[in-house]
């Protein structure tokens, strides 16, 4: 057998591997029994119906969203003004910025929540939106350095040089010269900052105390209830979260691509 066979049929056990919770889960949330069961024995859209007519659900949700709005225009920006500033730097401090700005990705959250949480009871910010959308910010903007980053060293720093040269403030020599290539970059990293703190737990499970996140809503559901609306949540979450990461990865590709020589 050649070996690009066997890499290619051992790929696709790993992808298999990774996504077999997810065919287990979306079977299930279409099941119109009153208990999770797999395979589920009848067909219907009875716990979507649930979640979009139940007001604790959508409360939920609508805080999540919020949060992670407010998140990605944090991390975004910050962690696109990070790249920029890692990647002017001098050559042999690239690799230790780009290490220390993505530390958040390999700390265990529990960490981070725990040192949020000491600093919210402090400031007594503890069951704060804005407060929690900056700790999710934290751990979002690794993934928008590390996206932007890539396409800001596709792009060539002679044609904004030029702009300068022709009279152009720094400012504006960014906004027409970088910031045009570098935008389908940027919406790449955004859709990756809001799914994560969107999906993100713990360090809400720590700072909100009165109002819920929808993961939060999740996790209390699963240890209290393990309603089958636990199940039709995730299966939209599954979907969702999908295309908008496919569309993200599209994007990202397609930028570095355009900045290619």
């Amino acid at each position: 057998m050649k070996p690009s066979l066997l890499l290619t049929g051992y790929f696709w056990l790993i992808v298999a591997y990774m996504i077999f919770p997810a065919l287990i889960v979306i079977p299930v949330s279409f099941s119109s029994s009153e208990f999770l069961r797999f395979p589920p024995e009848d067909f219907g859209l009875r716990w979507y119906g649930v979640y979009f007519t139940d007001p604790v659900w959508i409360a939920a949700t609508v805080t999540s969203f919020r949060v992670a709005v407010l998140s990605t225009v944090i991390a975004t920006t910050v962690g696109t003004m990070t790249g920029l500033a890692i990647i002017r730097s001098p050559t042999h401090a690239q690799a230790p910025l780009t290490y220390a700005t993505t530390i958040p990705i390999v700390i265990p959250h529990i960490f981070i929540a725990l040192g949020v949480f000491i600093l919210a009871l402090r400031l007594d910010l503890t069951d704060n939106e804005v407060a929690l959308a900056f700790a999710h910010a934290a751990v979002a903007m690794p993934f928008v350095v590390l996206i932007t980053s890539a396409a800001i060293r596709q792009i060539d720093p002679t044609i904004e040089r030029a702009a300068r040269v022709l009279g152009a403030g720094p400012f504006r020599a960014f906004r027409v010269a970088t910031l045009p290539p570098l935008l389908p970059a940027m919406v790449a990293a955004a859709i990756f900052a809001f799914f994560v703190s969107f999906d993100e737990l713990i360090i809400a499970q720590f700072l909100m105390k009165g109002s819920e996140t929808l993961p939060m809503r999740i996790w209390a559901d699963l240890r209290l209830d393990i309603s089958p609306v636990v199940a039709a949540v995730s299966g939209l979450l599954i979907v969702v979260t999908t295309v908008a990461l496919a569309c993200a990865e599209i994007l990202r590709r397609r930028a570095i691509s355009t900045l290619a020589p």
